[in-house]
């Protein structure tokens, strides 16, 4: 913030801000309307977060007939407009204080600051919508990858099942074999009746 020199300043530098402002609602007190007064006590409000009282004062220091002072009330003004989120206000303020006084860097910077980020040059938009459409890419590819990473390990788990039932089906297969081979033996080594004249024998055909 930028403030009147004079002797409330020992205060504001000191960072005892109440005090400081207390010095300048005594003068107003006992000078009247002084514009001075005004802009020191709305710095000192300001910086203790007193936005209401700040914006008030230093609109009272605008009926100054110092240009260089009411260049300060603007460009204050529109760091109270800031501090409140009040974008437009605030470069608006920022404005008329260069228009007052155009060698005021640090209006200067706020002003080109604030329009910068409400109205970034052209090539930073295509570079911001050109990023905007990379993450995207990004995304696409990366939920791409994850479809083909689920589906190879559903083929992979596939592949394991059809394993194990051709696994099962051979063992099957097997053990209908011996199965089959045990009962040949058998039939083969069943002992054959010589006589065949007894009929009843079960053994003969």
């Amino acid at each position: 913030m930028l403030m009147a020199q004079d002797k409330g300043l020992n205060h504001y530098q000191s960072q005892e801000y109440e005090a400081a402002q207390e010095y300048y609602e005594s003068v107003l007190s006992k000078r009247g309307n002084q514009a001075q007064a005004h802009f020191g006590r709305g710095s000192s409000a300001f910086q203790q977060g007193d936005l209401e009282t700040a914006k008030y004062s230093f609109e009272q220091s605008l009926k100054a007939d110092n240009e260089q002072l009411k260049s300060k009330a603007m460009y204050n003004l529109g760091n109270t407009f800031y501090q409140n989120q009040k974008t437009k206000e605030a470069l608006a303020f920022y404005r008329k204080a260069l228009e007052l006084d155009p060698t005021d860097k640090e209006a200067k910077y706020n002003y080109e600051f604030l329009k910068y980020q409400q109205d970034p040059p052209e090539d930073q938009q295509e570079q911001n919508q050109n990023n905007k459409e990379q993450d995207k890419e990004q995304d696409q590819e990366q939920e791409n990858e994850e479809d083909q990473e689920q589906e190879n390990e559903q083929d992979q788990k596939n592949k394991e099942q059809e394993d194990k039932n051709q696994e099962q089906e051979d063992k099957n297969q097997e053990q209908e074999e011996k199965e089959e081979q045990q009962e040949n033996n058998e039939q083969q080594q069943q002992p054959q009746c010589d006589d065949r004249r007894w009929t009843a024998c079960p053994q003969c055909p």
